[in-house]
């Protein structure tokens, strides 16, 4: 997405749900005394736009829904996000500006970094935080303030180690890029095929590379028959190179592979890369297909990358079942009745699939497949 289109985007979005569809639900909906303050932070521009940008607007709409339906006595829910660019760096600023412009009691985030920055923080002001994009064994570490709801990382990263064993590869190159998500997927993907005495090298990377002709180059020289990417659009760039440079060994790639101008930057070189995604199939058809057709309304268009939402709407929908629905004790603080609430969720029905919370705020239920790309915006599950 081009920088200019990025931020006629963002403005558009912070309109559109900042002012106009907190007036609205404001005016219409029951005045109640009691309201819950949302914040959300993510990338709504930069190297991973997908990632941030449409979860951002599913949540919305989540909260949309909620307020326009919600009964006598339930809370009115307010939202307000902020951009990350894709910088962990920027977590604590934009909390603080939350925080302070709007006295958030709910943090949602689609950063692994950020999350991880802003741990001290929320538990010292009682903030809750649910990450809804990543759900890993280093996520699973935090206090209990956070919670995680979405696609185990590891899970996915050994999905593809699985077809390239399948396939009978036996050296495999590849790239990373050097934050916390991409590392845990390259490790969980490499540590899968050493098990079987597979040599695998796959090179840490700054976000921002786009020349990898080097790295390719030594790959060419040492042999290599599978090169893997873990990584953003960026790696359509090398992509592109390594098929300049005549390296014909199929390619295979991590969960955010169909994110804004990947396909764009290999000029076509990602067709036939298998890789690690969910679509509505993988999740409960009907309401997922109910919950994108809603978004398509309400935005004028689909997601390209239909997960970052999925997964945004249903961690949101948690939460506001719990403000419909759950028992408040005489007293208790808000985010002690969320998380207690939360670790009694075992089987919530949403687009995802039937999710439960465990004891360490991670979740179960979301399952990703394997899947090819077949061209611009589309992908084919892998038939085996």
């Amino acid at each position: 997405m081009g920088s200019g289109r990025a931020h006629g985007v963002f403005a558009c979005l912070r309109q559109a749900v900042g002012l106009a569809i907190a007036a609205l639900l404001a005016s219409c909906a029951p005045k109640q005394e009691e309201s819950v303050s949302v914040g959300f932070i993510g990338p709504l521009t930069g190297n991973a736009v997908d990632l941030g940008l449409a979860p951002s607007k599913a949540i919305a709409l989540a909260i949309r829904e909620y307020n326009e339906t919600r009964g006598e006595g339930d809370p009115l829910v307010t939202f307000a996000f902020e951009d990350d660019g894709w910088d962990g760096a920027n977590a604590v600023p934009l909390y603080e500006k939350l925080r302070r412009e709007h006295d958030i009691d709910i943090l949602m985030m689609s950063h692994t970094d950020g999350t991880m920055a802003l741990q001290d923080r929320v538990r010292e002001d009682g903030v809750l935080l649910v990450n809804s994009l990543n759900n890993d064994q280093l996520l699973s570490t935090m206090n209990e303030n956070t919670f995680v709801i979405g696609k185990k990382t590891e899970e996915a990263a050994q999905i593809v180690a699985a077809r390239v064993l399948e396939l009978g590869k036996r050296k495999v190159k590849g790239f990373h890029v050097t934050n916390s998500f991409m590392t845990i997927s390259a490790t969980a993907f490499s540590e899968h095929l050493r098990q079987h005495e597979v040599e695998v090298e796959i090179v840490p990377v700054d976000i921002s590379k786009v020349d990898f002709k080097e790295e390719l180059q030594r790959f060419q020289a040492e042999g290599c028959d599978a090169i893997a990417f873990f990584g953003y659009k960026n790696f359509g760039f090398a992509m592109k190179q390594a098929r300049e440079l005549g390296l014909e060994a199929p390619f295979f790639a991590s969960t955010t592979t169909l994110g804004d101008g990947y396909f764009e930057n290999s000029e076509g070189a990602l067709v036939g890369t298998e890789f690690s995604f969910f679509t509505a199939n993988d999740g409960n058809y009907v309401l997922a297909r109910r919950f994108l057709d809603r978004y398509r309304l309400e935005y004028g268009e689909k997601p390209l990358s239909v997960w970052p939402p999925m997964q945004a709407y249903d961690a949101a929908n948690i939460l506001l079942n719990v403000l419909r629905n759950g028992k408040r004790e005489s007293g208790e603080p808000m985010v002690e009745w969320l998380k207690r609430s939360l670790h009694e969720v075992n089987y919530y029905q949403g687009v995802c699939g039937n999710v439960a919370i465990m004891k360490d705020g991670t979740s179960r239920g979301i399952y990703f497949s394997l899947y090819e790309v077949k061209g611009p915006g589309q992908v084919e599950k892998v038939k085996r």
